[in-house]
């Protein structure tokens, strides 16, 4: 079975194909092999979910479409565990000990009422641990509970506690 990113992959090249038969006078799609250097002398992509002042080296494991999981920095979404996800976050602060942005959060525990329109909050993100040699923050907490109702925010904290999923948990 063919993974969506390897689909996604491999369609500038299909892209090309169909394409590039036009005519001689064609320019070649951009992003084909016409256009690139070799693969061996590129150099690696940086990766697109971290911004230039995450450089602490400090990550939070995330599954959002991603099912394997991933260690990023600054996500824009981030499932937090199997119950809460954060989407359009804009982060204000990544240190080592704590993380801290604004976005907008839903997840089992509200559902059907969130599900088209999550709710505004500020969460933080602390409690480095380490593993397998990466440090991870390890938990979440709301500091700003913005448009979530207190039962709701009740819900979300018995439904997971505040802990973030690590690698090899889930």
């Amino acid at each position: 079975m063919v993974s969506t990113r390897t689909a996604l992959l491999a369609l500038p090249g299909a892209l090309a194909l169909i394409t590039g038969c036009g005519g001689q006078d064609a320019e070649p799609p951009r992003g084909t092999a016409a256009e690139s250097p070799p693969a061996a002398s590129a150099p690696a992509s940086p990766d697109p979910h971290a911004s230039a002042s995450a450089s602490t080296g400090r990550f939070v494991y995330n599954t959002y479409a991603d099912e394997n999981g991933d260690a990023e920095q600054e996500p824009e979404g981030l499932v937090a565990s199997e119950f809460t996800t954060f989407t359009g976050m804009e982060w204000s602060v990544w240190d080592s000990d704590t993380a801290e942005g604004r976005g907008r959060v839903s997840g089992t525990w509200c559902l059907p009422e969130c599900q088209d329109q999550p709710y505004a909050v500020t969460v933080e993100l602390g409690d480095p641990e380490t593993v397998d040699g990466v440090t991870y923050y390890s938990t979440y907490e709301i500091t700003d509970t913005g448009d979530l109702p207190e039962d709701l925010h009740e819900r979300m904290v018995e439904a997971d506690d505040g802990r973030l999923t690590l690698p090899g948990e889930g």
